[in-house]
């Protein structure tokens, strides 16, 4: 399958744009936080094992497999596969960005830590995605025709506010219109209120917010060091793309086990606890489902450690070793800090991720 070419926004190109000038002192372009809405106070540990027992057959009727909500959201996270020696995150790789020579002595993780700082503390997210799943990953994967869902969507923490274009619905200023059989558009409700599975299906890669302060974002990626094992960054590469130079970065976020199970994407929501914002102010939950690992790739650009690309492939390796019940998601990240506005009467016109697919199968990413 050939992603649909073109612009999926009015005046937006096909190729990603340059980044602005990096002001002096900056190390990232508009990265600078907002004030983030008053802070409640966290939520209590949770009881004992005959409490925490009823509360799971409690929350059995409100799992919904394959989209991240586990009942394990609620707790405070596993206690089994801890990292003794885990130290405070953060590297120092952003101060300067990266040159071709310093890709062949960095080290990964920190380089890892930096890309994620950079990434939790971005006001807005805009992204061209390519999803793959519900049976599309085994053709995808073994180099075949596939159909995936291609979205464009921009989401302004700040705001509160999504717009985004897919195959059948536009959603632009808080008011959605589909596509139908004729060729013509209606009105199809509100998309105003922005919950996690909203946010989750229409902007990003699944696995990271944005819209945090720096100490929450600290918060969020101390808490990813840990599970033991979990983080697991690949060997750094220096690319070249159409005349733009990256970072080829490869990435596992392993299924580990933990006092209450294994544990892989549900590790980014234990992470997001730790940064004291309610769910219900913060749009974020996370694709897969709650044990899947992450294997993939993201290309970050040398200066400001932020993505250009990732693909990323979501599974369960014990119980799908093949891959095929999981999920692709290929992603382009346009850091523009702004929030489009498409067409409302040009549903179907999203443009996809313009980067190559890589197709990376289970257990390729070491």
């Amino acid at each position: 399958m050939t992603a649909p070419q073109g612009p999926g926004w009015p005046g937006q190109p096909g190729q990603q744009a340059p980044y602005p000038p990096r002001p002096p002192g900056q190390p990232y372009p508009q990265q600078q936080p907002y004030p983030y809405p008053p802070q409640y106070p966290p939520p209590p540990p949770p009881k004992g094992r005959r409490g925490r027992t009823a509360l799971i057959v409690s929350l059995v009727v409100v799992l919904v497999a394959g989209v991240g909500i586990g009942g394990w959201a609620l707790f405070g996270g596993g206690s089994g596969a801890v990292n003794p020696d885990a130290p405070q995150a953060g590297g120092t790789t952003e101060a300067k960005g990266l040159t071709e020579a310093d890709v062949a002595t960095v080290d990964p993780k920190k380089l890892l830590d930096d890309m994620f700082l950079a990434f939790l503390t971005q006001p807005v997210q805009h992204t061209r995605m390519d999803k793959i799943w519900f049976g599309q990953v085994t053709p995808y994967l073994a180099g075949q025709e596939y159909r995936g869902d291609v979205i464009e969507g921009a989401y302004d923490y700040q705001q509160r506010k999504m717009n985004y274009l897919d195959r059948n619905v536009v959603c632009v200023n808080g008011t959605k219109r589909q596509l139908n059989r004729d060729g013509t558009t209606s009105d199809f409700g509100s998309c105003a209120s922005v919950d996690g599975l909203s946010w989750q299906s229409k902007v990003g890669n699944g696995l990271i917010p944005s819209g945090l302060t720096r100490d929450q974002a600290q918060a969020f990626l101390d808490y990813l060091h840990v599970p033991e094992g979990f983080l697991s960054p690949g060997k750094p590469t220096w690319v070249d793309r159409d005349g733009k130079q990256h970072v080829r970065l490869p990435v596992v976020f392993r299924s580990v086990q933990t006092s209450m199970g294994r544990a892989g994407t549900q590790n980014f929501i234990w992470a997001f606890q730790k940064t004291k914002i309610p769910f219900e102010q913060h749009a974020f939950t996370t694709a897969g489902a709650s044990p899947d690992q992450v294997e993939g790739v993201f290309y970050l650009d040398p200066k400001t450690l932020l993505p250009a690309y990732s693909e990323l492939l979501i599974y369960n390796p014990q119980s799908d070793p093949t891959g095929g019940k999981g999920q692709v998601r290929r992603v382009e990240y346009l850091w523009d800090g702004q929030l489009p506005e498409p067409d409302p009467n040009r549903p179907g016109t999203a443009a996809g991720p313009s980067w190559p697919a890589e197709r990376l199968k289970p257990g390729q990413v070491n």
